[in-house]
């Protein structure tokens, strides 16, 4: 299992737990509402814990695809996520379904960091196996 593949399942992972723990802080009731329930610092609801477990489920199935498609994941996740910490700096009301509080939130900066790492392995991996195809003999390539 290369690079992008290893990352994702690992990421995966981390999102799931993080939104299956999530219901066991919030339970299932006020599904959307901003409530004052934290885990680890992070303001969460129900919603927020089904994007976290949803996520996690989709980069550990990609995981388990081809590599191409894992990169692609990990990229358009990547930028989902910064897109979010982009919405969630710019005015505090865009996130407050998912009970993110005002523009300074951790979780912006959760989602910057997040977005970043996801960004950041799948076009290293891309990187990576573009230079490996050049460096390859050449009379392989046929």
């Amino acid at each position: 299992m290369g690079f992008a593949r290893t990352g994702a399942l690992l990421v995966g992972v981390v999102y799931l737990a993080a939104g299956l723990i999530g219901f066991a802080v919030t339970g299932v009731n006020g599904f959307i509402t901003n409530g004052d329930d934290v885990l680890l610092g992070f303001d969460i609801n129900g919603m927020h814990n089904v994007v976290h477990a949803g996520i996690g489920i989709y980069l550990i199935f990609v995981s388990q695809l081809g590599t191409a498609i894992t990169e692609g994941a990990l990229i358009g996740g990547g930028l989902v996520y910064l897109l979010a910490a982009f919405l969630g700096f710019a005015d505090e009301s865009n996130l407050n379904i998912l009970s993110i509080d005002g523009e300074l939130a951790s979780d912006n900066f959760l989602h910057l960091v997040s977005g970043s790492a996801a960004l950041a392995i799948g076009l290293i991996s891309v990187a990576s196996g573009a230079a490996a195809k050049r460096t390859r003999d050449p009379l392989e390539q046929g």
